[in-house]
């Protein structure tokens, strides 16, 4: 399951539904600085509710959001929920460490 690129960064949002914003302009400006650098965008916790809707999210090239299915399964957030072009991941936490042990580096949102 591992995603990591030579230049990856993972972007947490976790606590409210703003963060997820925050995060894609977060990656925007770090891919700007570094085209070649891949972001994912891994939410959690209450940051969840920006993640559902009809809307798109405008995710740039380079640039994924994962939903975990865990903290969607403890707020009774259902797949078909979530915006569309957004992934999900199994486990957040899983998917923060695999990509940290691969080498990727960590910002909290």
């Amino acid at each position: 399951m591992a995603h990591q690129t030579s230049k990856e960064v993972i972007l947490h949002a976790s606590d409210e539904a703003g963060d997820v914003q925050r995060a894609i302009e977060a990656a925007n400006t770090l891919r700007a600085t570094d085209p070649e650098l891949e972001a994912r965008i891994i939410v959690t916790g209450p940051a969840l509710s920006g993640l559902t809707g009809h809307d798109g999210l405008e995710i740039p090239e380079g640039v994924q959001v994962e939903a975990c299915r865990i903290g969607m399964g403890r707020r009774g957030i259902a797949e078909q929920e979530l915006r569309p072009s957004v992934q999900t991941t199994p486990s957040a936490v899983v998917t923060i460490v695999q990509a940290q042990s691969a080498g990727a580096a960590y910002v909290r949102i």
